[in-house]
């Protein structure tokens, strides 16, 4: 359940700070049969497919990496399966691109806020 509310937490503020760069959020949780996309989203010239990896800040480096390590191999065919078919689909006339956004929280009561880390965006993270 904790993880749940860190990955929500992180998909949220993700979303937040794409739209701040002037992307529109098309779909979040994105689902293509049992594939899964964190969040599409596009502006005037690329059409993004993003995977979103949140951590606790605890201060001192993860026994795990960094959020964005755990976008092994086979997250990564599964992330360009995903948008291989949300292309065939819809058939958008913009560039597409698989990006990573790495989301660092802390906890405060029990509300989860952005840490210092803030918010890391690995654009092209996945290449086709």
């Amino acid at each position: 359940m904790k993880n749940q509310k860190i990955g929500d937490a992180g998909e949220e503020f993700a979303a937040r700070y794409l739209i701040s760069k002037g992307y529109m959020v098309l779909y979040r949780k994105y689902r293509s049969s049992h594939l899964e996309t964190d969040i599409i989203c596009e502006n005037e010239t690329h059409i993004l497919f993003v995977e979103v990896k949140s951590r606790t800040d605890i201060g001192r480096p993860s026994r795990y990496g960094r959020p964005a390590a755990a976008v092994d191999y086979k997250k990564q065919q599964n992330l360009r399966l995903c948008a291989e078919d949300y292309l065939r689909k819809y058939k958008p006339d913009k560039k597409p691109r698989i990006d990573v956004i790495e989301v660092y929280l802390q906890q405060i009561g029990g509300e989860y806020v952005l840490s210092d880390k803030g918010i890391k965006h690995i654009e092209n993270a996945v290449f086709g």
